[in-house]
């Protein structure tokens, strides 16, 4: 499937669940430089819409270059505590990404983005 039908559906998908969107408030954590080759830890801070932590929940994020078609870092996030979930990325460049989050809670799915840039890690 390409970029474009996979952003479609997206954002169909984000448009049917409606009120749901503002179910949870997403606090991503992104390095700001990365090394080749290595990982890069990806957090997020995940709390529900009364400011308490979201535990148990299944969550996936598809990282996406901006203006790149090379393909999507895909990673299933793992729950430390707290409302805190953890990935692993290893980026290829530098530059501007979007994080599509999935959510899946109490049997109920969300769909989010958020937005970052990262750069070379200079001090090798």
């Amino acid at each position: 499937m390409n970029k474009f039908a996979s952003l479609l559906i997206s954002l169909i998908l984000i448009l049917i669940t409606g009120c749901s969107s503002n179910d949870f408030e997403i606090k991503l954590i992104t390095p700001k430089s990365f090394t080749p080759d290595q990982s890069t830890p990806i957090q997020m801070k995940i709390l529900d819409r009364d400011g308490k932590p979201v535990e148990g929940a299944k969550v996936s994020a598809d990282l996406d270059m901006q203006g790149m078609s090379h393909g999507d870092i895909s990673m299933n996030m793992q729950e430390t505590g707290n409302g805190v979930y953890v990935g692993q990325a290893k980026f290829e460049m530098e530059g501007d990404y979007t994080a599509a989050i999935t959510i899946d809670y109490k049997g109920e799915k969300w769909l989010g983005e958020k937005r970052f840039s990262i750069v070379y890690n200079k001090a090798q």
